[in-house]
């Protein structure tokens, strides 16, 4: 099953054919801002995390999980606009995102060329408020954890199942121990919203999950790319990169006053038309 090209196809399908307009209008939840798409063409959010640790996988029944935290939001598909908040490394108004993810159990590995494929199923990801930046490599994994979700939940994500499996993720790595692996591991995955203050910008069921003999079909919410190697010196003995990408749209509450602003313009017009005609 080669899920990761199929699943880069929908990403382009989703995030291109759309041109991001000069001015990106933008949305502030719990002081994070965010890019959102008041026109409906696609355009979204790009959450990267740069500094993230998580847990090794070893075989089937073995779990991943770990911590992170965002180094940028920015607007998509231009990319042309970066939200400095929240930043890694210096904090905006000393607001910060941190992600925890977990209960992704292996279900089956399969060897093939170059490495292994392996499929998950379960698993949660969140991301929390932070006033000031966590301290997640305290020598401690529990204590990281802990660190990384004490604060307010800002978005809680639920992997979907894109197989006849009832996997939620799939992970290349390569090399010819799993367990021991060398280079760089790539993993892929949908999500849909299941809570957090900023779900109803996130709840869009805009990307489509692949259909067809094996593939669940659908559409989620959103979609993960992520990137991890072996590192030393780390409370967790992975450690990478990902990017969350998503589609967002204005809460029901802005929709309805932009279209009552849009009225009240639209009325107004049409009785200095009126005026001027009469």
């Amino acid at each position: 099953m080669k899920l990761q090209y199929v699943f880069l196809a929908g990403i382009a399908a989703s995030l291109l054919g759309t041109s991001a307009a000069w001015a990106v209008p933008t949305a502030t939840v719990d002081g994070i801002t965010i890019p959102i798409d008041s026109s409906g063409s696609g355009t979204g959010a790009v959450f990267t995390v740069q500094v993230d640790h998580e847990s090794l996988i070893t075989g089937p029944g073995s779990t991943l999980s770990g911590v992170g935290i965002v180094s940028q939001i920015q607007d998509s598909p231009s990319g042309t606009t970066t939200y400095l908040q929240p930043c890694a490394t210096v904090g905006c108004s000393g607001t910060f995102l941190t992600d925890v993810f977990g209960g992704l159990t292996v279900r089956a590995v399969e060897s093939t060329t170059g490495g292994f494929n392996v499929f998950l199923t379960g698993g949660t990801l969140t991301y929390y408020v932070q006033t000031a930046l966590p301290n997640i490599n305290t020598g401690s994994v529990a204590t990281d954890t802990a660190n990384a979700t004490s604060s307010t939940v800002f978005l809680s994500l639920t992997p979907a199942v894109f197989d006849q499996f009832g996997d939620t993720m799939e992970i290349f790595v390569p090399g010819n121990d799993l367990a021991a692996f060398s280079g760089t591991a790539q993993g892929n995955a949908f999500l849909n919203v299941s809570g957090g203050d900023a779900a109803s910008f996130f709840n869009t069921n805009t990307f489509s999950i692949p259909s067809g003999p094996g593939f669940a079909g659908g559409t989620a919410d959103l979609a993960f790319v992520g990137n991890a190697a072996r590192i030393s010196g780390n409370d967790f003995p992975v450690s990478g990169s990902d990017d969350l990408f998503a589609n967002t749209v204005p809460e029901p509450a802005s929709l309805a006053i932009l279209g009552v602003g849009l009225f009240i313009v639209g009325w107004s017009l049409r009785r200095r038309t009126s005026r001027t005609f009469a």
